[in-house]
């Protein structure tokens, strides 16, 4: 068996690179970051690490991960405060309490329920992995003339501590909209918010489409819960839209970056037939800015945010299935803002040099995932300003 700990602590000071203000009370302070490593005794389980945690839910308290397996249709329980797998609950892919195929969104409702949708329906689940509800969410929108037959739900999660309420972001293919609606099946009723700074994205996808064959590259669009509150963004732009969970209106919220530009830039074909035109606009828009969505860190009552921009070997080419080459690295920055989303401290990190990905905030520092030759491990950054 591993050892279920250990850790390399490195202490790094750097100043932000800000622009100097006129007024010096404009100027914001520098990052001071502290790193080490730590890794999950799994004891005798092999975790699931395939998707990168991209199926992952925390406990309130953040005491626990929940990581889905989706090729055994279990989920591990993580103790993150000894750092240990604890014990698997067992899903039904198929039966009367059947999950389904293709699970793209996992989500907790209190500590009671399980929301977990796939590509045809959406369910609630006990920790037994008994179902008490099933939907559809497309259904449901088609039935009152509010979706299309193209419309999918793209994300969708719990926004009412009962499970009656759920926010979902719609993605259709065809006419490349995407929108966000409100949902309670059991009242069988949604609501459409309109989210122009989402749609504006749009302009960044590019489709390489030869004879039946299409790929698209493009930003991501994210629907996260964060203190509470759900949080929609794009890797395009550094604006956020925020919905309490009492509440059935979003909040736009603007940044305005000293340091990286506040959204991508550039104009795209919405499609190409040529593979080298396609590689050449796809490595354009994965080089410029992008923008993850904000963590909330309890202890520190603020949000963290990463923003990245990729870095390609200018001679390099895709390999044989490859669309085009993997990054050789990556400039990767952090924007810390307060519990109002006002920017309050940013800069680089270079102690990354690749875009982090699944990560949150615990116990004042943010764990990124890592894969350590094969076993579940987080590097954990103490950020001071």
């Amino acid at each position: 068996m591993k050892s279920s700990f250990y850790c390399i602590t490195l202490f790094i000071f750097f100043a932000c690179n800000n622009q100097k203000s006129t007024n010096d009370s404009d100027v914001l302070p520098s990052l001071e970051i502290s790193l080490d490593t730590v890794e999950i005794d799994p004891g005798e389980e092999l975790l699931f690490l395939n998707s990168n945690l991209s199926l992952s839910a925390l406990s309130e308290d953040k005491k626990y991960l929940y990581n889905i397996n989706s090729k055994q249709y279990t989920i591990e329980q993580i103790n993150l405060n000894t750092l240990a797998f604890e014990k698997k609950y067992r899903l039904e892919k198929e039966g009367p309490n059947e999950v389904g195929h293709s699970i793209h969104a996992f989500s907790l409702i209190n500590k009671d329920k399980l929301f977990i949708s796939t590509f045809y329906n959406d369910g609630v689940f006990n920790w037994q992995g008994e179902k008490l509800e099933s939907f559809g969410i497309k259904e449901i929108g088609i039935s009152l003339g509010q979706l299309k037959e193209g419309d999918r739900p793209y994300k969708t999660v719990s926004i009412a501590s009962d499970g009656s309420k759920f926010a979902s972001l719609i993605h259709n293919f065809e006419d490349k909209k995407r929108s966000f609606i409100l949902i309670e099946p059991a009242n069988n009723t949604i609501k459409e918010l309109p989210i122009p700074a989402i749609e504006k994205a749009n302009k960044f996808d590019v489709a390489l489409v030869e004879e039946r064959t299409v790929a698209i590259v493009g930003p991501q669009r994210y629907l996260n819960i964060e203190q509470g509150k759900a949080i929609l963004g794009t890797e395009a732009s550094s604006e956020l839209y925020v919905l309490d969970k009492n509440a059935d209106s979003l909040r736009h919220i603007t940044f305005n970056s000293r340091l990286i530009p506040n959204e991508k830039s550039g104009t795209y074909p919405p499609e190409v037939s040529s593979k080298n035109q396609f590689l050449t606009y796809a490595l354009k828009i994965r080089e410029d800015i992008s923008y993850k969505a904000p963590v909330w860190d309890d202890k520190k009552q603020v949000y963290y945010r990463f923003s990245y921009q990729y870095i390609f070997d200018e001679n390099a080419l895709p390999k044989e299935n490859q669309l085009f080459p993997r990054p050789i690295g990556a400039t990767v920055y952090l924007s810390v803002l307060d519990k109002d989303f006002n920017l309050v401290a940013e800069g680089a990190v270079p102690q990354l040099d690749r875009t982090p990905s699944f990560h949150f905030a615990k116990d004042g520092k943010l764990w990124l995932f890592e894969n350590i030759e094969d076993e579940m491990g987080f590097v954990r950054l103490d950020i001071n300003w």
